[in-house]
């Protein structure tokens, strides 16, 4: 067992038994998504985090426990009373959750969370994966961003329930800030499908708040606490970091481009040589994380996203296109023809489009493995 930190109401931060467990030593007041004595409550004695990440290939078995085995593991494994305590799940490990705290005057938010989209990572509204009916359980994929916010001082119902609002809020930012992509989709991820959110306050404080939108000191530290939390897990858990986003690939990787689909003979790779399949990925990484590739590539992406949105229309997204191809090809000294669009519709449009700046880096790699080869 090991403290990892104790909150400004003296509720210590313990991990163990692969859970972050954060048991109360007074009153509190609780707005959470837990399935598990979920909502609005005042009697609870405890909240925690559970990593049921069973490995690499192995099925969760959480997933599938009954309700009598998770009873025994609260109980015996964790020490707590079944009856009042609310739980999250996930798939990160605890080592990987993180803590930010920020303070305004009197008032201390305190931010704890685990986060990955690599299981289930998904843009609201997309088409949905299961479906409950008349009360039967659902099996989810415990992907999961899952979020605590402690606030040491006291908070009204309705004040908590906009809490959430806001951390749920704070952790689409921190998504979009990294450009975290849907699964199941070309756009930008809002969460996944098993998010949950915790806000807990001290009920005994006499300092009693009432608003916790982004227009109040209270929302403020909560969007930029659980921004900072989210970022950081993601990274220590799935590498997702500004760093790693810095690349071509990464930008284009949620249109369906990897780096298969980047070919030697692709149109406009001109009449040169055809290097080895090696080589030419090779010239692709090479050009992968360039300043100028990696620009263009971002500048082409929300090109894609505003068509995809009704922003543009097919014509001025694939001309706007052109352009921005046109232009990386003059940065490389790569011979590049603007082509006009016949596309009749915004799936086709977007084809069009997707080839077409596939073509250009197939003809940029190709460029730089020639480079290579004269230099030898």
């Amino acid at each position: 067992m090991m403290i990892i930190g104790t909150l400004p109401t003296k509720d210590k931060i313990h991990r163990y038994q692969r859970c972050l467990v954060v048991p109360f030593v007074g009153k509190r007041r609780v707005m959470s998504t837990s399935m598990h004595n979920g909502g609005y409550r005042e009697d609870l004695t405890a909240v925690f985090n559970h990593d049921v990440n069973p490995g690499p290939g192995v099925t969760c078995s959480y997933c599938t426990q009954g309700e009598d085995e998770r009873q025994k593991f609260i109980r015996e494994n964790l020490g707590l009373d079944y009856d009042t305590v609310a739980y999250m799940a996930t798939i990160v490990a605890m080592d990987n959750a993180v803590v930010r705290e920020a303070t305004y005057d009197e008032l201390t938010v305190t931010a704890i969370a685990t986060a990955s989209v690599e299981v289930n990572g998904g843009r609201v509204g997309e088409p949905a994966t299961c479906h409950e009916k008349h009360g039967k359980s659902i099996r989810l994929q415990p992907g999961t961003i899952n979020i605590m916010v402690f606030v040491n001082a006291d908070l009204t119902p309705g004040c908590l329930a906009r809490a959430m609002i806001t951390a749920t809020e704070a952790k689409t930012a921190a998504l979009q800030e990294l450009m975290a992509a849907s699964l199941n989709s070309s756009g930008l991820a809002t969460g996944t499908g098993t998010d949950n959110v915790m806000i807990i306050a001290n009920a005994e404080s006499d300092h009693l708040l009432t608003y916790a939108g982004k227009s109040g000191k209270l929302g403020e530290l909560i969007g930029v606490t659980v921004m900072a939390a989210v970022k950081q897990s993601l990274g220590q858990h799935m590498n997702l970091t500004v760093e790693r986003q810095h690349s071509m690939v990464a930008r284009m990787k949620r249109f369906g481009i990897g780096e298969n689909s980047f070919s030697p003979a692709s149109p406009g790779a001109g009449e040169t040589t055809q290097p080895c399949r090696a080589d030419f990925l090779h010239a692709v990484h090479m050009l992968d994380q360039c300043d100028q590739v990696v620009t263009f590539a971002s500048l082409y992406a929300h090109l894609l996203d505003q068509l995809a949105w009704r922003l543009l229309s097919v014509k001025e997204a694939a001309a706007a296109g052109e352009d921005l191809l046109l232009q990386l090809a003059t940065v490389y000294g790569c011979p590049w023809q603007k082509k006009k669009s016949t596309a009749k519709s915004i799936d086709e449009g977007k084809d069009q489009m997707l080839r077409r700046f596939i073509d250009l880096i197939s003809a940029l790699a190709l460029s730089k493995y020639n480079f290579l080869e004269e230099k030898k």
